[in-house]
């Protein structure tokens, strides 16, 4: 018969085995969408932005997500900060809207606002900037979820 102090070792042995051996994963998948601003004037270039988020499937959560500029390889990361449901009466359809913070240089420089309206059509979402210096705000439209030219680059 084993002593207590070698059933209680076991006891330990066991239970940090199970432990050790649990594994830990998360599907994160990540969600790309594109937006455009166009300034007024016939001289005025297109303003292509690229978003993408990555999301927790398990936890339904967003754990990341940055912005790209004009086919640039420079990352600009989002803080997520609130999400906003639109639509009380009929939350079904989704309308939202959502806030992150962008960060440059380790400080907030910017605010973005995800908006999503009528029932998810494509005329619905946009994006509003405001930059922290207090600039005009800019609305950038939604490119459609079958732009081809809709990509990070790395």
């Amino acid at each position: 018969m084993p002593s207590g102090r070698a059933k209680r070792y076991f006891i330990f042995i066991v239970a940090a085995a199970l432990f050790c051996g649990a594994t830990v994963r998360a599907e994160i998948v990540s969600e790309t969408s594109c937006y455009v601003r166009t300034s007024p004037g016939k001289d005025a270039r297109p303003v292509q932005m690229v978003f993408r988020r990555y999301v927790d499937q398990e936890l339904k959560r967003e754990v990341g997500a940055f912005v790209q500029y004009n086919q640039s390889k420079d990352f600009i990361p989002l803080v997520f900060v609130k999400h906003v449901d639109t639509d009380t009466d009929s939350p079904e359809l989704g309308n939202h809207e959502i806030t992150r913070i962008e960060i440059v240089g380790g400080k907030a420089a910017g605010a973005y606002l995800f908006v999503q309206t009528g029932a998810g059509n494509r005329q619905g979402k946009h994006v509003r900037y405001t930059s922290a210096k207090g600039a005009k705000p800019m609305i950038f439209q939604h490119t459609g979820d079958e732009d081809s030219s809709c990509r990070v680059n790395q």
